[in-house]
């Protein structure tokens, strides 16, 4: 599994980088085959005062599909920690999507192969 940092961020305070990557790699466990993920941290001015919005966005590459979150917060660990949770619960949910079809797969299998066998 390959993970990319990107943003303006990690290059100003590199334990942000360190976070989101440790962060990342727990995801791992949550889907076998990830390919890839990439985590993107933007700040941006906030609109409604002095504070800054910071956006975490989370791309994860599985066979077959692309899955991308994007949370934002206030300060962008609490921003991480979100988007890490909701990628999380997304690669669970499309994991469980895929079992289920294949064994949906398989009972149909083991069927016809009861009333046509080979």
């Amino acid at each position: 599994m390959n993970i990319v940092i990107s943003g303006p961020h990690p290059k100003k305070e590199p334990q942000l980088e360190e976070y989101a990557r440790k962060k990342a790699q727990k995801l791992a466990k949550y889907h076998a085959k990830i390919l890839q993920i990439d985590v993107r941290l933007i700040a941006k001015k906030s609109h409604r005062g002095q504070e800054n919005d910071n956006y975490c966005e989370i791309t994860a590459k599985v066979p077959g599909k692309t899955l991308e979150i994007v949370d934002s917060e206030r300060t962008m660990d609490k921003a991480i920690d979100k988007a890490v949770d909701r990628m999380k619960r997304t690669l669970i949910k499309y994991r469980e999507k895929k079992i289920s079809k294949d064994h949906k797969k398989g009972i149909v299998r083991k069927i016809l192969g009861r009333w046509y066998p080979q």
